[in-house]
C-alpha cells in the first residue's frame, strides 16, 4: 500500500487570502481588506455546533452564531483593523460583503456530509 510521500497534502493549507471589499453602497471607492483563512475539518464541526442547537428535544437553526464564529475565526486580519467586537458590528452591507467570501451555512451542513471531498467542492 502506497505511503503518502507529502504530509502537506493532507494538512489545511495555512494560506491567508486577501480580499479587498466595498463597504458603502453608496461609494464603490470605499473599500477595506479582509484576510480569510482556509477552514479545517475541526472548523466546520465547531461552526456546525455554533449553527445548530437542540431546544425542547428539536433542532434549532442560529445564524447568528454561526455567522458570529466565522467572522471571528476565519476572519484573520482586516485594514482597518477591527477588533471582535467590531466585527460584529459591521453595518449590514459591510457584513454582506465579508460573508460572501466565507462559507455559506448550507455548505458547512453539506461538508458535515462529506461534501468537502466532493469532486466539486
Amino acid at each position: 500500500m502506497p505511503q503518502i510521500a507529502n504530509k502537506e497534502n493532507i494538512l489545511t493549507k495555512k494560506n491567508e487570502r486577501k480580499h479587498e471589499i466595498g463597504v458603502d453602497a453608496d461609494n464603490p471607492d470605499v473599500v477595506m481588506e479582509v484576510w480569510i483563512r482556509d477552514i479545517t475539518f475541526l472548523d466546520v464541526q465547531k461552526a456546525t455546533q455554533t449553527m445548530f442547537h437542540m431546544v425542547d428535544g428539536d433542532i434549532v437553526l442560529d445564524l447568528q452564531g454561526y455567522w458570529s464564529y466565522a467572522f471571528t475565526n476565519w476572519v484573520v486580519k482586516t485594514n482597518p483593523e477591527l477588533s471582535t467586537a467590531e466585527m460584529l458590528e459591521l453595518s449590514a452591507y459591510a457584513g454582506e460583503q465579508i460573508a460572501s467570501l466565507l462559507p455559506k451555512p448550507e455548505e458547512v451542513a453539506e461538508a458535515m456530509q462529506g461534501g468537502f471531498t466532493k469532486a466539486n467542492s
